[in-house]
């Protein structure tokens, strides 16, 4: 019962996180592993459990997709191609190297976030026809890396976005929310059929992820973005650490 609860605090707490910035595989995957769920069962539980998340979130960020439909299904199709990809690699895996190669992924989160990049202040900011491609290619192969792990691949996406929207962190925030959101139902249903889901937890999962995932977005629109990505930035360096240590 005590563990229940706890994954239930800590999907919540991951589903807050996914709200404002992305970041569910980065919180749960190393709570399942410490309970002794396999590193790729573990990463696919999540992404099944996220879809939870990805309800809330979506909910909660209606308000800034109502102008932004268009743009939102482009960006979500695009990614939701690239994650099947990624899937696929993921499925194809082992639990071995997949234990090696999250730690840099966590590592390279964290710096992601501590080094964020800069977003236009100008929503109606012209942009060249290459870098629009090279944006929408960033969404597909973003797309690609979240279907396999995706940690901080919402920052990512923020990150892209940024570019190809421009304007409020918050209307880009919903974009990607959106856009998770359907990359991973897609890789959930890849995942449960040709993957092996902890469903004795999917249910404290997701009840933590779906609360948190709605919270998330109402919280983006209060705290200042910078502060949040530097706590979130400096535990991911600390995490990648322990991960590598026991990996390595």
């Amino acid at each position: 019962m005590l563990s229940m609860a706890f994954l239930v605090l800590m999907s919540l707490f991951a589903g807050i996180l996914t709200g404002i910035i992305g970041m569910a595989s980065l919180t749960l995957y190393p709570v399942l592993v410490s309970i002794g769920v396999p590193a790729i069962s573990a990463n696919a539980t999540i992404t099944v459990a996220t879809v939870g998340a990805g309800i809330g979130t979506t909910m909660a960020s209606l308000r800034e997709l109502h102008h932004h439909w268009k743009i939102a299904f482009t960006a979500a199709l695009l990614c939701t191609s690239g994650s099947i990809i990624g899937a696929l690699i993921l499925i194809h895996s082992s639990n071995a190297s997949f234990k090696k190669v999250v730690p840099l992924f966590i590592f390279a989160a964290g710096i992601m976030l501590l080094c964020p990049s800069k977003s236009s202040s100008n929503p109606g900011q012209q942009r060249g026809l290459i870098t629009t491609i090279l944006g929408w290619l960033g969404i597909v192969l973003i797309g690609l890396y979240n279907g396999y792990f995706g940690a901080a691949s919402g920052l990512l996406m923020i990150a892209v976005l940024s570019k190809i929207v421009g304007g409020k962190y918050v209307t880009y925030n919903a974009i990607r929310n959106f856009s998770s959101f359907c990359s991973n139902v897609v890789s959930a249903i890849m995942f449960i059929i040709m993957l092996k889901i902890q469903w004795n937890l999917i249910i404290p999962l997701l009840i933590g992820l779906f609360i948190g995932g709605y919270i998330g977005p109402v919280i983006a629109r209060r705290i200042p973005e910078k502060l949040i990505k530097t706590s979130v930035g400096i535990i991911a360096l600390i995490l990648a650490g322990i991960l590598a240590w026991q990996a390595y």
